[in-house]
C-alpha cells in the first residue's frame, strides 16, 4: 500500500494531539492524545458534525471476551501529506496487553476527489505463538449508524422513519446514506466486498450496518505477524444530495468490471428481448394432441395481444425427462418429426422476428460426463436447429466450457434463470431473469426497485413470477413499469394454467410499446433508483442517458391517492412534461426561484411513467 512507501514522522509530545484531514466536502479529526478517536466528521459547507458527543472511538479490542484498556494505545508515527495524487494522513500504534503485542495502523486516503478510503490494519505477536479468540468494535460507526438523517441501503426516508424498498442480489452492496440537514451534502458508507476473506471483514460489517443492527455486531479477526486490513471503509462525498452519491459508487463500481461483451455488435440483439414466452412444449397452448403437431402459429399469433414476443423459450423435457436413461438431447428425437420439429418451428419464429432459446438443464449431467460434451452436444444442434440462444435451468453462471461457442457463433446468447452474482459472471453472461417468489407460490409481489437493473442497465432483466394470479400478476406489470424491464410471458405452468388476463394484456402490449420507443432512455447508463420525492408514500426512479430526455416512473404504495408536488428537477432550462403509462393525472411543473418541481396525482396502488424533456 502507498502507506508503506511514505515518509512518515515520530510523534512529539504534547498534551494535545490531533490529525486533521480535509477534503473539498468533509473535514475529519483524528485525536490521538491518549487513544484514537474521532473529535469531527463534519460537512464542510454546513458545519454540520455528525457525531454526537459519546464515545467515538475508532476502535476497541476485545481478547477472550475482556476489552483492551485504550489509554494503553502508544503511539509510534504519524503521516500528514498531500501531493498532486492522493491525500493521505495515518497513525502507527501499538499496544502491549500482558504478554501479547498489537501493532495498528489507521490510514485515511483520497485519491479522487469525491472518494475517500478509511482503512484499518492489525497484526499481533502472540504469547508463545498461540492465539486468542480476538473480537473488534468501532464506537464511531455505532453514533453514526443511530444518526437520525442515517439511510440503510435501498431504505428511503419515508417521514419520520426509514423503509426498505429495494432489492439486489448480486455481490455488490449499495451504500449506506448521511446527509446533513440541508439534505444537500451527502456521504456514502460503503464495504466494499473483497479477498480475501479470511482477514478482511467488510462483507459482516456490511451485513451488520444494512441488516442486522450494528451496535451489538463484533468482528472476530485472525490476525497475523504483519499487519492487513481488518476493514476498508469507503466514503462517498456529494454536495448535491445523495442521488449524486449514487452516481459516484455506481461509477466506480462498474469501473472494477469488463463489460466490453455487452457492445459486440453481434450480440446487441438481446438487449431488446423485452417480451419472452415460456413455451411448454406439450401445453395447451403449443400442442395439437389430434394431429400431435405444434402450433407455434397460434402461439405467435396470441403474443400480439402482449405486444409482440421477441423470444420464446422451448421447454420439451417435462415431464418425461428422467423417467429413463433418456438424456436431455436424445429427448429431441421423441418429437412427432424429431429434430425437424424444431428446425421447422425456428424457422417460424425467425420469419416473424422472434428469437428461439432451448433449455439446458444442468441436473441431467451425469456423473460419467462433462460440460465439454454437453458444449459439443450444444453446437451440433445450433448446426441442425440455427436456434438462437440457450436458457440455463436453475443457473446463475455460464459454463466456460459452453464460452468456445460464442466464437463460432458469435450472435448466439445465454440467459439464466437466476441473477448473476459475481464479477466474472456479470461480465460474460450477458442475460437473465429476474424471478420473484419462484416456486413459492404465497408470495406477494413487491414494487420496488431492483439495484442490478441500475447498475448493470445493459444486462436485461426479465421478470418472471410464474405461479401469480390475479392481482399478484398486476403487481408483476407495476414492478416491470416501475424497473423499466421486460418479462417472462408465463401461462402454462407445466400442465397449470394461469393466464393473463384481457386488461392485463393490454397494459403489457402499451409497456412494451413504451420500452422500444424510449429504449436509449430506460436502458442508459445515467439512470438512478430511488431518487429523493417531495412527497411521503411515493418512490421514484430516474432514467436518462447522455441527452436531454428522462423518464420518471413513480409508484404510490400508500392506501390513499397523492396529489402535489412528486420530486424536483434540478435544470435551467424550460421542461416539457409529459405522461405516457398508467393511469391518467394531472402532471404538471411548478416554478420557484430556486427549483422546478413535478406535480401531479396518483392513486394509491399506481405506477405511472413520466417523460420529461429538457427544452
Amino acid at each position: 500500500m502507498v502507506f508503506d512507501v511514505c515518509m512518515m514522522r515520530k510523534v512529539k509530545n504534547s498534551k494535545y494531539k490531533v490529525i486533521n484531514f480535509s477534503s473539498q466536502d468533509l473535514f475529519l479529526s483524528l485525536n490521538y492524545t491518549k487513544k484514537i478517536s474521532f473529535d469531527k466528521f463534519e460537512a464542510l459547507k454546513s458545519n454540520f458534525n455528525f457525531l454526537n458527543r459519546k464515545n467515538n472511538d475508532l476502535l476497541k479490542i476485545k481478547l477472550e471476551n475482556k476489552f483492551i484498556p485504550n489509554n494503553e494505545i502508544k503511539i509510534e508515527k504519524v503521516l500528514n501529506q498531500t501531493d498532486n495524487k492522493y491525500k493521505v494522513a495515518s497513525i502507527d500504534f501499538s499496544q502491549h496487553f500482558k504478554k501479547d503485542i498489537f501493532k495498528g495502523r489507521i490510514s485515511i486516503l483520497q485519491k479522487k476527489a469525491n472518494i475517500i478510503d478509511l482503512i484499518v490494519q492489525l497484526a499481533v505477536k502472540w504469547e508463545n505463538r498461540i492465539p486468542k479468540k480476538t473480537l473488534v468494535t468501532f464506537p464511531f460507526l455505532i453514533n453514526l449508524y443511530n444518526h437520525k438523517n442515517f439511510l440503510k441501503p435501498g431504505h428511503i426516508f419515508d417521514g419520520k422513519e426509514t423503509i426498505k424498498k429495494n432489492t439486489w442480489n448480486f455481490h455488490e452492496y449499495p451504500p449506506s446514506i448521511l446527509t446533513d440537514n440541508s439534505s444537500n451534502f451527502a456521504v456514502g458508507l460503503e464495504f466494499f466486498d473483497q479477498f480475501p476473506w479470511q482477514s478482511n471483514y467488510n462483507l459482516g460489517m456490511h451485513e451488520a450496518i444494512s441488516k442486522e443492527g450494528f451496535e451489538k455486531y463484533e468482528a472476530e479477526v485472525q490476525l497475523t505477524e504483519e499487519l492487513s486490513d481488518v476493514v476498508v471503509m469507503r466514503l462517498y462525498l456529494s454536495s448535491e444530495g445523495r442521488d449524486k452519491v449514487f452516481k459516484h459508487w455506481k461509477e466506480n463500481t462498474r469501473n472494477r468490471y469488463d463489460l466490453r461483451k455487452y457492445f459486440k455488435p453481434k450480440q446487441r440483439w438481446i438487449k431488446k428481448n423485452y417480451l419472452q414466452h415460456f413455451t411448454f412444449a406439450y401445453g395447451k397452448e403449443a400442442f395439437e394432441y389430434k394431429n400431435t403437431k405444434f402450433k407455434i402459429n397460434k402461439i405467435i399469433k396470441e403474443g400480439k395481444e402482449f405486444g409482440g414476443y421477441d423470444s420464446i423459450i422451448f421447454w420439451h423435457q417435462y415431464p418425461r425427462l428422467g423417467l429413463d436413461k433418456t438424456n436431455q438431447w436424445e429427448l429431441y428425437r421423441y418429437l412427432p418429426e424429431d429434430y425437424k420439429s424444431i428446425k421447422k418451428i425456428v424457422d417460424e419464429c425467425h420469419v416473424n422476428n422472434i428469437k428461439f432459446f432451448i433449455p439446458f438443464k444442468p441436473w441431467d449431467v451425469r456423473s460419467n460426463e462433462s460440460l465439454d460434451k454437453h458444449a459439443q452436444s450444444l453446437e451440433k444442434f445450433i448446426h441442425k436447429t440455427n436456434i438462437d440462444g440457450f436458457f440455463l435451468d436453475t443457473m446463475s453462471a455460464l459454463p466456460e466450457s459452453f464460452l468456445s461457442i460464442q466464437k463460432k457463433y458469435p450472435s448466439f446468447e445465454f440467459c439464466s434463470e437466476g441473477t448473476p452474482k459475481e464479477q466474472r459472471q456479470i461480465e460474460q453472461l450477458t442475460s437473465s431473469w429476474d424471478q420473484i417468489g419462484d416456486i413459492r407460490r404465497n408470495y406477494k409481489v413487491e414494487v420496488e426497485a431492483n439495484m442490478f437493473r441500475f447498475v448493470f442497465p445493459e444486462h436485461p432483466l426479465n421478470l418472471v413470477s410464474r405461479w401469480s394470479v390475479g392481482s399478484d400478476k398486476d403487481s408483476i406489470i407495476k414492478r416491470a413499469a416501475f424497473n423499466g424491464t421486460g418479462l417472462v410471458i408465463w401461462q402454462d405452468v407445466f400442465g397449470c394454467w394461469l393466464p393473463f388476463s384481457k386488461k392485463q394484456k393490454q397494459l403489457i402490449k402499451q409497456l412494451k410499446k413504451i420500452l422500444v420507443k424510449f429504449h436509449d432512455l430506460f436502458f442508459g447508463n445515467n439512470s438512478i433508483p430511488l431518487i429523493d420525492t417531495l412527497s411521503n408514500g411515493i418512490i421514484c426512479n430516474q432514467f436518462a442517458n447522455n441527452n436531454n430526455q428522462r423518464i420518471y416512473s413513480i409508484y404510490n404504495f400508500t392506501s390513499k391517492k397523492i396529489n402535489g408536488p412528486l420530486f424536483n428537477i434540478d435544470s435551467d432550462v424550460d421542461i416539457k412534461v409529459q405522461q405516457i403509462y398508467g393511469k391518467l393525472s394531472s402532471i404538471k411543473i411548478q416554478k420557484t426561484k430556486k427549483t422546478k418541481s413535478v406535480c401531479g396525482t396518483i392513486e394509491s396502488n399506481e405506477v405511472i411513467l413520466i417523460h420529461v424533456k429538457l427544452q
